[in-house]
C-alpha cells in the first residue's frame, strides 16, 4: 500500500481520520496482536510527524491505562487470582514491588513488548494508579516518538538503503533487547 492510498482512505474520512488515527492505537492495547509499529508509520504518513505522533501517543497510553485500570478492578476475581499465583508473575510482581516502576518503564519502551501482558501484571502490584500513569506517558513517548521518526518518511527507506539498513538495524536491537528482558522478567525455569 502507497503513501498515496493510506493518505486516500484518511481523507475519505475527513475529519473524522484523527478519531481513527487514534482509535487504531487505543484498540491496539485491548488487542495486542494488533501492529501497533504499523499505526504509528500510518498515522505519521497521514498526518506528519507531530499529529501523527501525537495521535498514536494518545492512543495507546489511555488504551494501556484503561486496560490497567480494568484489571485493578477485577484483582479480586478468581481468574485473575489463578493468573496471580503463577510463579513468573508473581516473580515479576515481586520484582516491581522490589525495583519500583523502572522495569515497567524498560519493558513498555520496546515496541515488541507485548505491552497488554505488563498492562495486566502491573495492576496486580502494589504500583499506584497515577505512578503507572507516568509510566505509560513517558514510556510511550519514547516508543511511539521513535517508531514515529523512523517511519516518517517511508519513501527515502527505499531510496536511501543506508536509511533502510540503519531503521532494521534499530528494529532488529530493539527487538532483541526487548525480548531479552522480557525473558528475564517473564519466564521462569521453575515454570
Amino acid at each position: 500500500m502507497t503513501q498515496e492510498q493510506v493518505q486516500h482512505w484518511f481523507d475519505l474520512f475527513g475529519d473524522l481520520g484523527y478519531i481513527v488515527g487514534f482509535l487504531l492505537p487505543f484498540i491496539e492495547a485491548f488487542i495486542p496482536i494488533l501492529p501497533i509499529i504499523v499505526f504509528v508509520i500510518v498515522n505519521v504518513n497521514a498526518y506528519g510527524l507531530l499529529i501523527g505522533t501525537l495521535l498514536a501517543w494518545l492512543g495507546t497510553v489511555i488504551g494501556s491505562y484503561i486496560v490497567f485500570l480494568i484489571f485493578r478492578r477485577l484483582t479480586h476475581t478468581k481468574y485473575m487470582q489463578k493468573i496471580q499465583n503463577r510463579k513468573s508473575v508473581q516473580r515479576l510482581i515481586h520484582f516491581i514491588d522490589r525495583h519500583g516502576v523502572i522495569p515497567i518503564f524498560i519493558l513498555l519502551c520496546f515496541p515488541f513488548t507485548p505491552s497488554a501482558l505488563v498492562n495486566i501484571v502491573a495492576s496486580l502490584s502494589h504500583i499506584k494508579a497515577h505512578v503507572y500513569l507516568y509510566v505509560l506517558f513517558a514510556s510511550k513517548l519514547i516508543m511511539i516518538g521513535l517508531i514515529g521518526w523512523l517511519g516518517s518518511d517511508i519513501t527515502t527507506l527505499f531510496t536511501n538503503p543506508f536509511r533502510l539498513i540503519i531503521v532494521i538495524l534499530i528494529i532488529v536491537l530493539m527487538w532483541f533487547i526487548g525480548h531479552r528482558i522480557e525473558k528475564h522478567f517473564m519466564h521462569s525455569s521453575e515454570e
